[in-house]
């Protein structure tokens, strides 16, 4: 009866020991490195909002146990600002609600600072957890990193390339046509990097609160079903999200104060910038020489994160500090690097990798595996069709994009004039003239 549940324990316990050793759950309030304040507006937040709470349901939402929350509990009755509800019959546990006073504080301290959610971590601890969770690049061995990209169809000496840049710790550049790969290739990067990591939900410098965790980039793990009191009672700070290691890719939209701390004035909230939330795995600079801003001014961001691995920010006048960049950097372009910048900036960018037209073979292999994932027959005839009668009038590159978007217009064509079975060759050259622009074709291809 109970050989599941020991399976189960057996399988966590480890991980939870060892996420506990790394962030070990605070015991008392000193432990947590917050002020008392901070955690009583904090609390006070919380039961605004949620009306009233018990003491373990409180402590489930800001992450703590009852020893650091209970000195709290007790400084903010004799404040006369907490106060204890009756019991309802259906109740068991006695609720905690605001008075009048509380109330009022609890809105003041809003004004002052909008974030509500678990408690922060001191950048001390923030720091720590980082530099002991730092992307073990040592592991990234050939055999580790072939074995992460075995399903992408890629030149060997490629593959090796991009590992040895990824163990190596510094920044990548890749360039090359639009086209050729160089989006989808960074976006698999993650998939050689090992384990999970510890995410922050927020921490706190100079009394100032910077939200870090962002559902939006990162993938929680939830080793324990939900079960908030069995990781507050027997797992690791429950400050932190246990999450897959990040992978962030921003392109054309992105803007310079992204990089930096920013401040929602319609919340009163700090969010923490790309970089940061990216620690422990990969940020993607795509499309670089496509945003608003001048890419000079990105590469002069970028020198001291690049070289020493610490950024500096700032979340007010007031809140300077420093905290570790330890992610794999990664900038794609398919601009001509030397129209970015010059030659001085192309070195600290750390490895050049340039991406190309592909080789028959991969051509070939590349068609094949689309076909697969389309659910249509591969037959060699239309691959060779487009070998030989399309592209050399055009004298267009074999492109890495360009099977699956000529397969798929295919089919669409296909499906349109309600025809069963594979797509033909008439599919295949309405698909080839739909997808260039006139002005690129030379000569009738489809002839």
């Amino acid at each position: 009866m109970n050989a599941a549940p020991t399976a189960f324990a057996d399988m966590i316990g480890p991980v939870l020991a060892r996420l506990s050793a790394l962030a070990p759950r605070p015991a008392s309030l000193e432990a947590s490195g917050l002020a008392p304040e901070m955690l009583a507006d904090l609390a006070l937040k919380h039961l605004l909002r949620a009306g009233s709470l018990t003491s373990i349901a409180l402590g489930e939402r800001l992450g703590l146990v009852a020893p650091v929350l209970e000195p709290i509990v007790q400084f903010l009755r004799q404040e006369g600002r907490l106060q204890l509800q009756a019991r309802a019959s259906f109740d068991n546990e006695v609720r905690l609600s605001l008075t009048e006073r509380g109330r009022h504080g609890a809105q003041e301290a809003l004004r002052r600072c909008g974030y509500v959610g678990p408690a922060p971590v001191p950048l001390a601890t923030y720091t720590r957890v980082v530099r002991a969770q730092t992307i073990p690049r040592r592991s990234l061995a050939r055999e580790k990193v072939s074995r992460a990209f075995r399903d992408i169809i890629m030149a060997a000496d490629l593959c090796d390339r991009l590992g040895v840049a990824m163990a190596s710790g510094r920044a990548i550049f890749i360039y090359g046509p639009a086209g050729s790969g160089k989006t989808y290739i960074a976006s698999r990067l993650i998939a050689a990097l090992p384990g999970e990591v510890l995410i922050p939900y927020a921490i706190t410098v100079n009394d100032k609160v910077v939200r870090v965790y962002d559902a939006a980039v990162h993938d929680r793990i939830d080793l324990l079903d939900g079960n908030k009191r069995l990781l507050l009672a027997q797992g690791y700070d429950a400050r932190f999200a246990l999450c897959e290691r990040p992978m962030i890719i921003v392109g054309g939209e992105m803007t310079e104060d992204m990089l930096d701390v920013q401040f929602n004035s319609g919340t009163s909230e700090y969010n923490a910038p790309l970089q940061m939330k990216s620690n422990g795995g990969v940020l993607v600079i795509d499309d670089l020489g496509r945003q608003r801003f001048m890419p000079q001014r990105l590469f002069d961001r970028w020198t001291v994160p690049l070289e020493q691995q610490v950024d500096h920010l700032s979340a007010g006048v007031d809140a300077r500090f420093a905290t570790p960049c330890d992610a794999v950097i990664v900038f794609s372009t398919n601009l001509e690097p030397t129209e970015l910048a010059d030659d001085a900036v192309l070195r600290r960018l750390g490895y050049k990798i340039q991406l190309g037209p592909l080789s028959v073979d991969l051509y070939t292999r590349v068609w094949a595996a689309v076909c697969e994932e389309m659910t249509t027959v591969f037959d060699p005839k239309m691959l060779n069709y487009a070998l030989t009668k399309l592209y050399p009038p055009t004298r267009r590159p074999l492109l890495a994009c360009h099977p699956r978007d000529l397969i798929c217009m295919a089919l669409d064509k296909a499906a349109y004039d309600e025809r069963g079975g594979p797509f033909e060759v008439d599919d295949l050259c309405w698909a080839w003239t739909n997808y260039f622009l006139a002005t690129e074709m030379s000569g009738d291809a489809a002839m």
